[in-house]
């Protein structure tokens, strides 16, 4: 058994190319993640219009799909209940304004509905819409 001592050891190192590897896969995962994490999870086609607008803080996101299915805070409401659901959160939200997410292939009529109930209710609304390109 040899146990003497050597004199050249090698120094320790740390290669960080595979840490810089690593790190630029994190970044990459966490940013797709990011962009998947929508808050209007519902996907409905807007309508394009050349002006925009920002909203307040305090929004009431009321989405319409091309079936006609009410979403009020992604919580599916039926037509007939859509007041009363309206209500009740605008009685807790202070100074709400509700934006409505209507899909483009959806008829006016329907629309006119959904208005009026916001109107009887006299709340603030914006029309969502999709910025139209050039």
């Amino acid at each position: 058994m040899n146990f003497r001592r050597t004199k050249n050891r090698g120094h320790a190192a740390v290669e960080a190319a595979s840490l810089s590897d690593i790190l630029f896969f994190l970044l990459l995962f966490f940013l797709i993640v990011a962009t998947m994490a929508s808050p209007n999870a519902i996907k409905v086609l807007l309508p394009k219009a050349s002006t925009e607008e920002s909203i307040p803080r305090n929004i009431i996101n009321l989405t319409i799909t091309h079936e006609l299915e009410y979403y009020l805070e992604q919580q599916k409401v039926p037509a007939s209940s859509l007041e009363e659901a309206l209500r009740s959160i605008s009685a807790t939200t202070n100074s709400p304004t509700v934006v409505l997410r209507v899909d483009k292939n959806i008829q006016v009529n329907e629309l006119i509905k959904v208005v009026d109930v916001i109107n009887t209710l006299k709340l603030p609304m914006v029309v969502a819409t999709e910025k139209a390109t050039s």
